[in-house]
């Protein structure tokens, strides 16, 4: 058993490199996977929660710079990947980031407390649960798996039942147990990993919940401060349970105010009208989309009848509208189907290409317009489809159409 397990509250603690081991990791970073070159280092005990449980990895700092970016458990040992090399002997202090820790201790009792209370008042179970991580500029919201769907009236009564719990400044206490121990029967468990040894943790909420553990927890739920239950999702036969605990509430909550004054600011009215002036807002954009769509159908139809009025029927046709939509193309190309057709709608990153009319040069077409215009899409006989995500070139669209058809014309 870990230091950290021992005293989930402590920060700091000194303790001896027992190996230093060259290694790499592949981590996010700005939204990419990268690999980074570090160290695995074991100790002799560590301050370092180990991912595991449910529950997110600790991180810090070994000695003054020496930065703990993961720690995970092997068996017994709790393997620490560095950023710089130490050397097997050395005693090292080792300093964790206290604010992400109390965090995780505060979602985690928190899901032992919203599953206690589902099990014994609802009966539904805990099937498993997932806690976010959490970034200052992003409030992670975690969920729990149930066995059964949860309505709202249930979703109300265990957010109230486990805020009074929270009120009543229920005790948490952790004891320790041996294997085979009756008083384990009474213990909710999904079992323990094939590879755990050592004594038996018994996390105990008051009279609510006695459940195995091997998380770091607040000691009384008072240090939860509050919990949210937001809302569940059916996803793919599963029921998911959303919530916040503790300092993510308040800071989920500042983050809403803000998106509040933000919405005031752009609707120049108050909160409550926020609701009534934004259905306004896309009653009136329907009609417009509506109207819009409807002129372009009528340009469409415009542009049809011109080409086809031609004395000479042109080796093709191309159209290039920026705001043009779906019902612009259908018109289009409907209008024109006996033509070699080529219709290009959008602007900046965002847009379509369609090309229609018979023959191996529609799909040669197709696929050199997107290349130019780092589009992606495919086709075969008489119709190709792309979507397009670069304009800049688009000067360039009639020379490419020009030197596919110069061949057979």
């Amino acid at each position: 058993m870990f230091y950290c397990q021992r005293s989930s509250y402590e920060t700091e603690y000194e303790s001896t490199v027992v190996s230093c081991t060259p290694a790499s990791r592949k981590k996010e970073q700005s939204g990419k996977k990268v690999e980074l070159k570090g160290y695995e280092v074991v100790f002799e005990d560590t301050v370092f929660f180990p991912e595991g449980g449910g529950q997110n990895t600790d991180l810090g700092l070994v000695g003054d710079n020496n930065q703990v970016l993961e720690v995970t458990r092997r068996g017994d040992l709790a393997v620490h990947f560095l950023t710089e090399q130490v050397q097997p002997g050395d005693k090292l202090v080792q300093k964790i980031d206290w604010d992400r820790r109390f965090d995780n201790m505060q979602q985690h009792s928190g899901q032992h407390l919203v599953s206690a209370i589902l099990e014994k008042d609802y009966n539904i179970n805990t099937l498993s649960w997932w806690m976010a991580e959490s970034t200052p500029s992003k409030v992670g919201v975690s969920y729990i798996e149930v066995d059964k769907p949860i309505s709202v009236d249930v979703m109300t009564s265990v957010e109230d039942k486990c805020n009074l719990n929270i009120r009543k400044s229920v005790p948490v206490s952790v004891t320790l147990f041996q294997r085979g121990d009756p008083q384990l029967e009474e213990a909710h468990t999904r079992g323990l990993p094939d590879d755990f040894t050592g004594p038996i943790r018994l996390v105990k909420i008051g009279d609510l919940d006695n459940n195995l553990c091997c998380g770091t927890h607040v000691s009384n739920l008072a240090h939860l401060q509050a919990i949210k239950l937001l809302y569940t999702e059916n996803k793919k036969g599963k029921t998911l349970l959303y919530f916040l605990v503790g300092s993510r509430v308040l800071k989920y909550l500042a983050n809403t105010l803000q998106r509040e004054r933000s919405l005031t600011e752009t609707l120049r009215n108050g909160p409550d009208s926020h609701i009534d002036l934004v259905e306004k807002m896309q009653k009136t954009l329907k009609i417009s989309t509506k109207t819009n769509s409807n002129l372009l159908k009528e340009i469409a139809l415009s542009e049809a009848k011109e080409k086809k009025n031609l004395e000479t029927k042109p080796s093709y046709i191309y159209f290039y509208r920026r705001e043009g939509d779906n019902d612009y193309i259908s018109t289009l190309t409907k209008e024109l189907s006996d033509y070699l057709l080529i219709v290009i709608v959008g602007e900046g990153n965002s847009g379509q290409l369609v090309v229609t009319g018979q023959g191996e040069v529609v799909v040669d077409i197709g696929k050199k317009l997107a290349e130019l215009l780092d589009g992606k899409g495919g086709g075969k006989g008489s119709r190709f489809n792309a979507k397009i995500n670069s304009f800049k070139n688009i000067s360039q669209v009639e020379k490419v159409i020009q030197s596919c058809i110069a061949p057979s014309s």
